[in-house]
């Protein structure tokens, strides 16, 4: 294409003076690279922004963008002592009662906080000023409960649970001592032994029948959290031989939901009335129409089974009914008498408390805590005295004959089966999975 000398001569006039006011002298780069005169404005332009701003700013700290710091977090831990309240322990981390008041007012999420014993602790959240930012509280090895601020300045709490890994662990040993003493010294946990006793309570009696020489196995959950063991879960199976007869049972989950107990054959182990309506360490009193009365001094029949426990032991319906009495009466005490379905009735007496839940006429199922063990009315120590009348009829709650649960429906035999046979198959060896906790005896025999 031919060039016009005169144009590119006016063009080279009119970029001289469009960039000569400017004028700033740019440092040399490192290889003295020539730059366009385009360039060379765009770059004389912000330095001349620069250069003409005041000479203080220069010297001054660049500002960080971001978010501004948030306060520092005081954290004090607090541990319970016997006694202690919690108004005690909000008051040892430095609060008062109205931090307690709010806390409180979040009703059941809070309800652990009810019941505290010695060693537990808590970590409290504060500001600077002391003022009560939350707290978290150790409930169980893998549960704690942490109350925080929301927002608005609101507190809300939460249940923190971190997932256990499940083991089924194996134990077996042969009886020959008390019930207790003999799960101390085997290392199982009281809670094994009494779901061992739940399980077989009305296939045998436990306070009547057993023998030395019996032989028990059975198979159980074990809990650990990071590797750890931390406590000790349900029974899956179990297997007990008393005077020469093996009695075997599983646990199975229905789809439906319902839980329950039953034999390899799919029978099942419940009846429609607990045998022990708490967990006892012995019988202080059996049925006995010629006892004599240890307040009274003289002949007295006593028509049922003292359960000797601790004060606060929880008292459970042994069936499902009908609060027909709840109140004091006499020797009794303060007593409850549940009516139920097909003529039978019990007595719970001498509590120190009832269940503030339930009322006369109000509806209770097998298992639910009534109560809690006392020594109200006639009586010489700590202990439930549990009657069972059948058609009115004074009869012996440890020999009474019930009906059974009803057997495995035909429509989930097979999954029954399905998730039974590992453990039918597990609970009939003998010996070869471990840990095996004792081969000393574990005892179930009363005193």
């Amino acid at each position: 294409m031919p060039t016009d000398p005169a144009l590119d001569q006016r063009i080279d006039q009119s970029i001289a003076q469009a960039v000569a006011p400017i004028n700033i002298p740019l440092p040399a780069t490192p290889l003295d690279t020539p730059r366009s005169p385009q360039t060379t404005a765009t770059l004389s332009n912000t330095q001349e922004n620069l250069f003409a701003a005041p000479a203080d700013d220069l010297t001054r700290p660049a500002k960080l963008s971001g978010h501004p710091t948030e306060p520092p977090v005081i954290t004090k831990t607090v541990k319970v002592t016997s006694g202690d309240s919690l108004s005690t322990i909000f008051a040892r981390a430095g609060l008062g009662y109205s931090e307690v008041s709010q806390l409180m007012a979040l009703g059941d999420s809070v309800a652990p906080l009810k019941t505290l014993h010695p060693g537990d602790e808590f970590s409290f959240q504060l500001s600077p000023e002391q003022n009560f930012l939350g707290l978290s509280y150790q409930i169980a090895p893998n549960k704690s409960l942490s109350v925080s601020r929301d927002g608005q300045d609101q507190l809300i709490a939460k249940e923190i649970v971190i997932p256990m890994e499940t083991r089924l662990a194996t134990a077996e040993g042969t009886i020959d001592s008390s019930l207790y003493q003999s799960a101390i010294e085997t290392g199982l946990s009281a809670n094994i032994v009494m779901q061992l006793a739940d399980i077989f309570g009305w296939k045998i009696n436990f306070l009547k029948d057993v023998q030395n020489g019996d032989h028990f196995r059975i198979v159980y959950e074990e809990k650990f959290l990071n590797g750890k063991h931390v406590d000790t879960g349900r029974v899956m199976a179990a297997q007990f031989t008393n005077s020469g007869k093996t009695f075997q049972a599983v646990r199975y989950t229905a789809p439906n939901g319902k839980t329950g107990y039953y034999e390899p054959n799919g029978a099942s182990l419940a009846r429609g009335f607990l045998r022990y309506p708490v967990e006892f360490s012995r019988i202080s009193s059996r049925f006995d129409m010629h006892r004599m009365h240890p307040l009274y001094h003289k002949i007295r029949a006593h028509k049922g089974v003292d359960f000797a426990a601790p004060t606060g032991t929880p008292i459970h319906a042994a069936g499902s009914g009908r609060i027909e009495f709840i109140g004091w009466q006499h020797g009794y005490g303060k007593v409850i008498k549940i009516k139920h379905d097909g003529g039978f009735e019990t007595v719970y007496g001498h509590m120190s408390r009832f269940n503030a839940h339930i009322k006369n006429g109000s509806k209770v199922d097998m298992g639910e805590t009534i109560g809690y063990v006392g020594m109200t009315g006639a009586a010489t120590g700590p202990h439930l005295h549990y009657e069972f009348h059948v058609k009115g009829v004074y009869t012996d709650p440890l020999a009474a004959k019930l009906p059974e649960a009803n057997p495995i429906p035909s429509r989930y035999r097979k999954d029954f089966l399905a998730q039974t046979q590992s453990l039918v198959d597990q609970i009939a060896q003998t010996g070869q999975r471990a840990p095996i906790q004792s081969a000393q005896a574990l005892g179930l025999v009363a005193d």
